[in-house]
């Protein structure tokens, strides 16, 4: 069995990744669920994954190469903000209609995916490892890229409250490609929607407790994973869900006495 500095080094980058997802995921994710399109990120996170996908269909580069790398985060970026681009034109033009809009964009970007890993022989590998993610397995040097550009997000997002109006968009975009690389497409949703919804019914550090909640689920995924031999992001996905759905129905039960 391994000790437990060998457990702690094997899980600390993960669990250091996932802190900065809960940093930056939990504003963006009560934003997302004041302006009702719950399905935003899914779709932005569907079309970073696609633009991912194009790049190592299209391009060919060593897959372990830097400019493979590098190339995939870029890719997935440029499809994450013409996604957000779109959105944010049709705000107000497609009134009631949004969240339809949003699903179907969803719908379109995961189709065209899987069209084009159709005849990859390992396309069914590279569909799952960018919807479950890799988070155990992220590296120091990847926090160390993205730490700064969720750190500055999170500073905009704190200092400019009079422009989140205009800020949302564009900096949803810049954030969800980084994050969908660490983690995954389904949990990317999970960390901005779950934490969002524990908190919906307080009035006080909704934000404070949001990040707390996150960043406990990420650090009891792991432990999970680690434990039972789970893939790591379902793992995390399952105890946001416990957890802030414990709190969201705990807060219900209060407001209503």
């Amino acid at each position: 069995m391994e000790n437990l500095t060998d457990i702690i080094s094997l899980l600390a980058p993960a669990f250091v990744a996932g802190a900065l997802i809960s940093l930056v995921h939990v504003p963006l994710g009560q934003e997302v669920l004041k302006r009702n399109i719950i399905f935003l990120d899914l779709a932005v996170a569907q079309f970073a994954a696609l633009g991912m996908i194009a790049f190592q269909t299209f391009i060919i580069v060593d897959e372990y190469s830097l400019l493979a790398g590098y190339g995939r985060l870029g890719a997935g970026l440029i499809a994450a903000i013409l996604c957000a681009i779109i959105f944010h034109v049709l705000e107000k033009k497609s009134g009631h209609y949004q969240e339809a809009l949003i699903g179907c964009a969803f719908v379109l970007a995961a189709s065209m995916g899987l069209l084009l890993v159709a005849n990859s022989p390992r396309g069914g590998e590279e569909i799952k490892d960018i919807l479950e993610g890799q988070v155990l397995w992220t590296s120091w040097s990847h926090i160390i890229f993205v730490a700064p550009i969720f750190i500055s997000v999170v500073i905009a997002w704190m200092v400019f409250k009079k422009k989140r109006s205009f800020l949302f968009y564009p900096l949803f975009a810049i954030t969800i490609p980084f994050s969908v690389s660490m983690i995954g497409v389904y949990l990317v949703f999970a960390s901005l929607i779950f934490p969002a919804l524990a908190v919906v019914g307080m009035k006080n550090h909704k934000m404070i407790i949001g990040v707390l909640i996150s960043m406990t689920s990420y650090l009891l995924g792991l432990i999970c994973s680690y434990l039972f031999d789970w893939p790591a992001g379902p793992a995390i996905v399952l105890l946001l869900s416990i957890s802030s759905m414990a709190l969201f129905f705990l807060n219900s039960k209060i407001l209503k006495r």
